[in-house]
């Protein structure tokens, strides 16, 4: 490859990078309903053809951006389950960084701020989000499966409805949160999460 042909492709990694931050901060910040395509084209400083070349579509962006979180979360997630022992260091540890996460411009889990403002209709969102939850429930659940063997877990516990229950606990925890902004929320977490080993 020659210098200016890496010279173009470096540019089209930074407009398509700029884009995609911008928009992450933006639907965030201000939700994806109330924020339009020539504002994320403003603040990205990028011009209207670049925009749709790399995202044809609003619907497009969005896609892209849930993407990317999921692949944060799912590092977090990893990163929390490589240092862990043992499901209750675990669980101290995810709850640990909700707390820290909203001691920064924290708004709950980017994902369900999204999906809540998905048009009902957009079959092919809707299907990518039930697609990523099943991934969080299946890394969930493997390393429960990973504690049961150690005795971590009770022997008679599916660790399939655990994964489902601890999942439904967080994102209930986190709407709770952003509703009262009361920091208690996370705190039964942590208890719930432990009494949810006794059902």
């Amino acid at each position: 490859m020659t210098n200016t042909n890496k010279e173009g492709e470096d540019k089209k990694k930074s407009v398509h990078e700029r884009i995609v931050k911008t928009a992450t901060r933006l639907f965030y910040e201000q939700g994806v309903l109330n924020t339009g395509v020539n504002q994320i084209i403003s603040e990205s400083n990028v011009a209207k053809a670049s925009f749709y070349q790399h995202f044809p579509s609003k619907n497009d962006l969005v896609k892209e951006c849930i993407l990317r979180y999921d692949r944060y979360l799912t590092g977090v997630l990893a990163s929390h389950i490589t240092s862990s022992q043992s499901y209750s260091e675990f669980m101290k540890k995810w709850v640990n960084q909700l707390k820290n996460d909203t001691k920064m411009k924290y708004r709950g889990c980017p994902i369900a701020e999204a999906a809540f403002q998905l048009d009902a209709t957009n079959g092919e969102m809707h299907e990518l989000i039930r697609t990523i939850i099943e991934n969080w429930y299946n890394i969930l659940r493997d390393f429960f499966e990973r504690m049961k063997k150690k005795g971590e877990i009770g022997q008679t516990m599916d660790c399939g409805i655990l994964a489902q229950r601890v999942l439904h606990l967080h994102e209930g925890a986190m709407i709770m949160w952003r509703l009262t902004n009361d920091d208690k929320y996370f705190d039964d977490l942590e208890s719930f999460m432990s009494e949810v080993l006794k059902f």
